[in-house]
Formats: C-alpha cells, sequence, structure tokens
C-alpha cells in the first residue's frame, strides 16, 4: 500500500550545514500499521522502534558528523509493483521539499519480467527530482537475494552516474527479524542490527561521495591557465586557482578608438568550490605579509600570519577577497552552496560538461538555455532578443577575452558579454563571466529579470560595467560579486538609434539585495548617468557590500528627464581602506599614471543632476522621494571621511525630499554633508 509521506525536519534546518534527503522506498523504508500480519509501527519493517529504522540511523548518523538533517520518507511500493502504472510528474511534497539527495530503496516487489520496465520508470523517478534540484541519487540494492536483478539494477546506476550500493553481504538471516515476529512475512524484514547495516553502508557511500564534506571542490579543466604565484588549500585540499586579468590602476578615458594598454592591469587569481557550512582556508603566498585582510569586513572574517603562511575560517558560502598588504593580486573566493540547478542541466539547449570549450557567439531562443558544468569554461558570449523564458545557469565559467572590441567604438544593443534585449522571463544563476569586451551583462526593454550568484571577475577593457540594465523592469539581482573597471549595477535610461528604439520603458521594480561590489572605476550602486525615461520608481538596494569604489559608491546620477522616487537604500556597508589609490582621469595615450599622493574619494552618498556629456535627451529631470537606512562606513584612520553631496540642476529641477537615517563611519553617528544648490528638505535621523 502507498501510504502518505513521513517528513522530519532539524530544528536548525536552515543552517548552512543543511542536508535534505528524500527517501523514497518499500517497506523497508516505511510501512503503515498493519495489525493483521502483527505489524504496528509506522516506520522501517521490521525495527523495533522508529529511531532503529535505517532511515532514523542515517540521519542520527549525519547529524552527529555534524549536519543539520530534513528528510522525508515515502512509501513507492506500488510503483514496484505496477511499474507500467502512471508516476506522477511533480509529486505533492516532493518537489517543493527542496532536497539535494535523493535515496532509492527499491526492487524487492518487482514481478518477474517487469525488470527493464521498472528500470526506465525509475530513470523518470530520478529525472524529475534532479530537475528539481536533486543532486546525489544512491541506489540502495535488494536485501533479498535476486541476483539477476541485482545486476540489471547496477548497469542502470553506472550507466546513469547513481551511486550503487550492494546489500547482498546483509542477505542472511542472521540481520532479519526471525524469530521477532509471527509473521513470516515481516519477520523477513531487516532487524535493528539489519537497519544498522544499511545505514553504514549508506553512510560509507555518502562519505566516499564527498557528501559529509563541508567543501566540494570542482575539476579543473586541462588547458586551462593556472594561477601558481599563491597556493590554496580548503580543509586541507588543494585547489587550483583560475587567472584573471583586472585593473591595476583606477586610470580610464572615454573609448579613444582603441583597447586598453595592458601595462595598466595585472593578474590576481580566483577560486570557486560548493560549501555546505564553515571552511578553513590556507594560502602560501610568494612572500609573507605585514598585513592580510578578508573583505567584506561585514563577515567578521580574521585571517592569521604565520611562517607557513595565511590562514582563516570562512563562515558559510559566499564571495570574499583576501588582501596581502594591499589591492595588488588579491585572491577572490567564490564559495557557492551545492548546486540546485534551475532546471534538469540535461534538458539544457547547449550543455558544456566539464573542459575548455570555444563557440561563436549563442543566440537564445525562446525557451533555450545555456547550462555551463562545474569545471566547464567556455570562450563565447550569449545573446538572445524577442525570446523568452530563457536560462544560462550552472557552475562554470563564460570568457569573452577572444573578442576584441569594434574599432568604430561600441553598439550597446549587442555587443557584451551577455546581451538581452525585448526579451521576457530571463534567468542568469551561478555561473562566473570573465574578461568581457566592455559591457558584460545588458538587459535591454527586458521584463522579469533574475540574476543569482553570479560572479564577475577580470573586467580591465575601457567601459567593463557589470550589470547594465536599459529601460527595464522587473529586476532582481542577489548573492551576486562584481569586480568591475565601470559602473557595476546602474540602471540606464537610453535611446538607442535613429529611431530611438530603445527608449520605451520606465524603470519600474528592482530589487538589488545581497551582493558584493568592488568597483575599480565608476560606481558602484547607480542610477544614470543616462535617465532617458519618464520614470525611475519602486527600487530597492539592501544589504550590499561595497567593498571597493573611487568614484562614488550610491550614486544617483541624473542627466535626463526622468522623474526618480521611491527609491531606497537599505543596509548598505561601504568600505574605504588605506591602500586605495586616487583616481585620475588619462588625458591621453602618453599620459602617466600619476595622481596626487593624497587619497580623495568621492560621496558615499552623491545626488546630482545636470545635462552633460551622458545626456542623450538633454532635459533636466526631478529627484525627491529617496530614502537612506543604516549605511555604514567603514574607513582607515589615514582615509578621508567621505562626504554625502547632494545638489540639483535648476529651481525647476530639484533634489528633494531625502532622508537618510542610521548612518554612521566607523561605528560613530556622524555625516559630512555637502549640499549644493538647488535642493529641498533633507532629514537626517
Amino acid at each position: 500500500m502507498q501510504m502518505k509521506s513521513e517528513i522530519n525536519r532539524d530544528k536548525r534546518e536552515g543552517d548552512l550545514k543543511t542536508v535534505k534527503i528524500i527517501f523514497l522506498g518499500n517497506s523497508i523504508t516505511r510501512h503503515a500499521p498493519a495489525p493483521e500480519i502483527g505489524w504496528n509501527g509506522n516506520w522501517g519493517m521490521a525495527a523495533s522502534s522508529a529511531e532503529k529504522d535505517y532511515v532514523h540511523l542515517a540521519a542520527a548518523d549525519l547529524r552527529a558528523a555534524g549536519k543539520c538533517v530534513g528528510y522525508l520518507a515515502r512509501n513507492i511500493a506500488d510503483l514496484e509493483r505496477n511499474p507500467g502504472g502512471a508516476w506522477e510528474k511533480t509529486p505533492e511534497g516532493l518537489v517543493s521539499f527542496g532536497a539535494d539527495t535523493l535515496v532509492l530503496k527499491v526492487g524487492e516487489n518487482v514481478p518477474e519480467g517487469k525488470e527493464e520496465a521498472f528500470q526506465e520508470r525509475i530513470r523518470e523517478v530520478v529525472k524529475d527530482l534532479r530537475g528539481a534540484g536533486v543532486r546525489h541519487v544512491f541506489l540502495l540494492g535488494t536485501f533479498w537475494a535476486r541476483e539477476a536483478f541485482e545486476k540489471g539494477y547496477a548497469a542502470l546506476a553506472k550507466e546513469e552516474g547513481y551511486v550503487y550500493i550492494s546489500l547482498v553481504p546483509l542477505q542472511d538471516k542472521a540481520f532479519q527479524a526471525v524469530g521477532e515476529y509471527a509473521h513470516e512475512g515481516v519477520a523477513a524484514h531487516p532487524s535493528d542490527r539489519g537497519m544498522r547495516a544499511i545505514a553504514d553502508l549508506l553512510l560509507k557511500a555518502m562519505r566516499e561521495e564527498g557528501l559529509l564534506d563541508a567543501v566540494g571542490i570542482p575539476p579543473f579543466p586541462e588547458g586551462e591557465e593556472e594561477y601558481r604565484d599563491i597556493a590554496v588549500t580548503l580543509d586541507g585540499k588543494k585547489i587550483p586557482a583560475y587567472t584573471a586579468r583586472v585593473s591595476a590602476i583606477p586610470f580610464n578615458c572615454v573609448w579613444p578608438g582603441h583597447q586598453r594598454p595592458v601595462k595598466q592591469t595585472e593578474l590576481a587569481p580566483f577560486v570557486r568550490f560548493d560549501l555546505a557550512g564553515e571552511a578553513d582556508v590556507s594560502v602560501k603566498a610568494p612572500f609573507l605579509p605585514e598585513e592580510a585582510v578578508v573583505r567584506p569586513l561585514s563577515r567578521g572574517v580574521r585571517p592569521e600570519i604565520t611562517d607557513k603562511g595565511i590562514s582563516f575560517t570562512i563562515p558559510g558560502p559566499g564571495q570574499y577577497t583576501l588582501e596581502l598588504d594591499g589591492r595588488a593580486h588579491a585572491l577572490h573566493i567564490f564559495a557557492d552552496p551545492p548546486e540546485k540547478p534551475l532546471m534538469d542541466p540535461e534538458s539544457a539547449t547547449y550543455f558544456f560538461g566539464p573542459g575548455v570549450h570555444q563557440r561563436e557567439r549563442i543566440v537564445l531562443k525562446s525557451r533555450e538555455s545555456v547550462y555551463l558544468a562545474p569545471g566547464a569554461v567556455l570562450y563565447s558570449e550569449i545573446e538572445s532578443t524577442d525570446a523568452e523564458d530563457i536560462a544560462v545557469f550552472g557552475r562554470g565559467i563564460l570568457d569573452g577575452s577572444r573578442t576584441e572590441r569594434t574599432k568604430a567604438g561600441c553598439d550597446m544593443r549587442r555587443e557584451g558579454l551577455v546581451h538581452f534585449t525585448r526579451c521576457r522571463n530571463v534567468r542568469m544563476e551561478g555561473i562566473t563571466l570573465r574578461d568581457p569586451c566592455m559591457w558584460t551583462v545588458t538587459a535591454i526593454n527586458c521584463v522579469g529579470v533574475s540574476y543569482d550568484r553570479v560572479k564577475l571577475v577580470g573586467l580591465w577593457r575601457y567601459n567593463a560595467d557589470g550589470f547594465d540594465f536599459v529601460n527595464s523592469q522587473d529586476v532582481r539581482v542577489e548573492n551576486c560579486f562584481l569586480r568591475t573597471f565601470d559602473d557595476a549595477i546602474v540602471l540606464k535610461g537610453l535611446c538607442l538609434g535613429e529611431d530611438r528604439s530603445v527608449e520605451k520603458m520606465n524603470m519600474e521594480r528592482y530589487l538589488i539585495r545581497n551582493n558584493v561590489v568592488w568597483c575599480d572605476w565608476g560606481g558602484a550602486l547607480e542610477i544614470g548617468a543616462e535617465t532617458v525615461a519618464d520614470h525611475y520608481r519602486d527600487i530597492v538596494f539592501e544589504n550590499c557590500d561595497i567593498i571597493r569604489t573611487d568614484q562614488g559608491a550610491l550614486r544617483v546620477h541624473s542627466g535626463d528627464r526622468a522623474d526618480i522616487s521611491n527609491l531606497l537604500y537599505r543596509d548598505i556597508r561601504v568600505e574605504y581602506g588605506k591602500h586605495d589609490q586616487p583616481a585620475q582621469y588619462q588625458e591621453s595615450d602618453d599620459m602617466p599614471y600619476s595622481p596626487p599622493e593624497k587619497i580623495a574619494h568621492d560621496g558615499v552618498i552623491k545626488i546630482w543632476m545636470y545635462a552633460g556629456r551622458w545626456s542623450p535627451d538633454g532635459i533636466p529631470g526631478h529627484v525627491h522621494g529617496v530614502r537612506y537606512e543604516r549605511i555604514r562606513v567603514f574607513a582607515d584612520p589615514e582615509v578621508p571621511e567621505p562626504a554625502v553631496m547632494i545638489s540639483g540642476a535648476d529651481e525647476e529641477h530639484t533634489a528633494e525630499d531625502i532622508t537618510i537615517k542610521d548612518y554612521t563611519v566607523n561605528g560613530k553617528g556622524r555625516l559630512r554633508l555637502e549640499k549644493g544648490d538647488f535642493t529641498g528638505k533633507i532629514t537626517i535621523l
């Protein structure tokens, strides 16, 4: 009889070490009370108590190993007996449970001659649940001897990449509940000893699969350049570092008709891995630093320097940087939670497994997708126009370094590493983007855009913006890392083309949160400078760390007619370090970088309005109803305190109704306000 599921959630579920398991099986996994045969339990038959069946024992063992466990146990014996029957594509509770691990304990009840049909049905079950986020699949063999069935079952596991666990060593009465129950069928089930043995074999397989480890290190692709000036280990395991070219100095200019000189750049390492809890990190550098800093400072990570190197513990998934005696050649650390793909990776239109790949520009049509597996590096660009329901996801790298920018300038409607135009329901998750020829990711006239855990590194060329949203709506950007050489996350209103075809939509309904930003030039979280739209409204930036910026952290850069209102910056942390370098504009190709020695950062908060170089309309707008809450500034003693700068354009185009609440510098409630002309009410709380 098929029964309702049992769901058990650890009280600490939600902790970063949580493992979520679906157990699908027959009566060995769970059987409801059946007094007519002498069974009164509601757990794995014939364990003496719920705590003694293999499901509960395995969960207890995982907890003892430091994991928080959530599990669901369901009896699917009907599927065994009738493998040709219907399998619900989205069984109630299974998909929404969000499991990362599946354990199948079935097979004993499959009728003779139905073995192949049963195996096909198992493929369907696993495919459905993999599409819902399951990454690890364990097949427990039969507890009662079925030699022919076992061979086919083991072959299925090998073919599909499941972990097969043979129970042949337990196919003996010594592991059955013989003598404990009068009914022969019940007594043939595993005793407490048998259940313990099944749990032991399952835990052994889970340990070998790395499920008990906090760190999952993906393969490093052959042919990819490894950064060898440092050595990184995670929980004692070596992890190879990738190489990225980054800006070495904040020295910039308007596109001069040729690419930026490489001498203004440097190479930096980055590592990417999966993390289910905290991890101990050790780094050996070519020199012994006097100072080591892990950012964001808000994560509270404090490195220790010894003659053996630098060591520290990161508390869980997130993006971090390690700086040794300053920002040069900083190590970028990208720790993702275990992968739960947006969809079944094997169903992706373009699937790239581990290794190095080269493709012409990929053009996505509606309902098409790109999947980059852990350990994959794809040299290409991605573009989509007038499409819907598209996705770019995985844990691999998309690299644009082999694409040169056109000498004539740039076509903002096409060029860049990832480009979406007039698309709906766009999702990008997990991947790392490296070295675009100009803007990295652009969304023009799009509705419904979501970026989650996307990492940007290796941005050094002119106009290497991060995320550019152009006349788009309904946008979410979460848990991302951006190191850019121009504006990082920027909301632009543009009119492009002779028919002004890009100017069609207001900028509305944005949620940008939980991101880490390193801006080597330009604004970190920015509105503008181009604001060609009637309205910017309902925009939230919250819980972000800006670990480096030199041209303003929170900028409302109103260059055109837009009415900008209902804008909230909340729980933002901005860091200024003694190793920061003053920004300088490059006037000519032969001009050297020689800024003044004194660091002078632009405003933490900056609102200003004008009609100038970056004003396609040339019509001033209006900024009002802007709120800043819990803004935390951290500045080294050597750094002059940056200001809050607010100004309007003229008497009719003002900046007003601005509220700043709970603003601190190094923990102290002070604020240096530079109030310009044409401003209205500014409230400081």
